[in-house]
C-alpha cells in the first residue's frame, strides 16, 4: 500500500498546484497589482522549492529526502518555469490559440531541450531511471555497467525527476493538442490516452511490490503524472469541468483534505519504521 499512498499524494498535489496558480492569477487580476502579486508569488514559490531541496542534505532517511525533493521540485517548477513562461509569453505578445494558453504555446517549443537532456541522461552511468536502464539493456549504448555506488542524498535527484517528468508530459500533450500536428480529437491523441491509462495501471501494479517508502515516492512521481495526464485529456475533451481551474471550493477543499490525510498516513508509517 506504500506505493498507492505515494501515488495518491502526488495525484492530489497536481490538482492543488493547478488551483494555487489559478488563485494567484485571479487575485492579481482582480486587485490590479500590475502583475506584482503574481511576480512575487512566483519568486516565493521558487525560493521555497529551492529551500526544500537544500534541506534534503540534512534529512537522514531516503524517504524524507525523496519527499522534500519532490515537493521542492513542484514548487520550483511552478514558480520558476510556469510563471517564467507566463511572463515570457506576455513580453513576446503571444496570444491564446485553440484554447491553449500563451505560456503553453511557448512551452510546446521547448521539446528540443528535452531531447538534449534525455540524450545526456541516456549515456550517464550514474542515472538509474528504470526506463533509461531498460533502453540501455536493449540498445548497445554503454561502455560499461550502470554505476551502483551509494546515493547519499536522493533529494536533488527526486526534484530533477519531478521537474523533468512534468515538463516532458506537458510538452507531449501540447504537441498532441496542436491542430497543426494532430489535434485534440485526432486518433493519436486517443492512442496517447489509452497508453496513459494502460501504463498508469501497470505502474500501480509495480508499485504494490515496493516495500521501501522512499523508492515508492520516487516511483510514484511518473505514475501519478501519467494518470494526471489522462485526466487532463478527459477535461480537454469536455468530459467534465476541471475544479482546480474553476476553483470549486468544496471539491478543492476535499482534495486538499485528502492530500493532508495521505501525507499524515505516510508520516505515521515512517515513524513506525527504522531509519532507511
Amino acid at each position: 500500500m506504500k506505493g498507492v499512498k505515494a501515488t495518491l499524494l502526488f495525484f492530489f498535489l497536481m490538482g492543488i498546484g493547478h488551483a494555487l496558480m489559478m488563485a494567484i492569477n485571479r487575485v492579481d487580476e482582480r486587485y490590479g497589482f500590475e502583475n506584482s502579486f503574481m511576480f512575487w508569488s512566483a519568486v516565493i514559490l521558487a525560493i521555497s522549492g529551492a529551500i526544500l531541496i537544500y534541506i534534503t542534505r540534512f534529512n537522514k532517511t531516503n524517504t524524507w529526502q525523496s519527499m522534500n525533493g519532490a515537493l521542492g521540485g513542484v514548487l520550483l517548477w511552478t514558480g520558476a518555469v510556469e510563471y517564467g513562461l507566463i511572463f515570457g509569453s506576455r513580453r513576446l505578445g503571444i496570444t491564446s490559440l485553440h484554447g491553449t494558453a500563451p505560456e503553453y504555446r511557448l512551452m510546446e517549443f521547448t521539446w528540443p531541450f528535452i531531447l538534449v537532456i534525455f540524450f545526456y541522461l541516456l549515456f550517464h552511468e550514474d542515472v538509474r531511471c528504470n526506463f533509461i536502464v531498460y533502453l540501455r539493456r536493449k540498445l548497445p549504448l554503454m561502455k560499461g555497467p550502470t554505476s551502483e555506488g551509494r546515493i547519499r542524498n536522493y533529494g536533488p535527484r527526486t526534484a530533477f525527476e519531478m521537474i523533468l517528468v512534468l515538463w516532458t508530459f506537458y510538452v507531449l500533450l501540447l504537441l498532441a493538442y496542436d491542430e497543426n500536428i494532430f489535434g485534440v480529437h485526432h486518433p493519436v491523441t486517443y492512442l496517447i490516452f489509452i497508453l496513459f491509462l494502460g501504463c498508469g495501471i501497470y505502474l500501480v501494479y509495480k508499485l504494490l511490490k515496493i516495500k521501501d517508502m522512499g523508492k515508492a515516492i520516487r516511483y510514484a512521481i511518473p505514475t501519478a503524472v501519467i494518470f494526471w495526464n489522462g485526466v487532463e485529456i478527459l477535461a480537454k475533451w469536455n468530459i467534465f469541468e476541471e475544479p482546480w481551474i474553476a476553483l470549486n471550493l468544496p471539491i478543492m477543499s476535499s482534495i486538499f483534505a485528502a492530500f493532508l490525510l495521505t501525507f499524515y498516513l505516510i508520516y505515521k508509517e515512517r515513524k513506525k519504521m527504522l531509519p532507511d
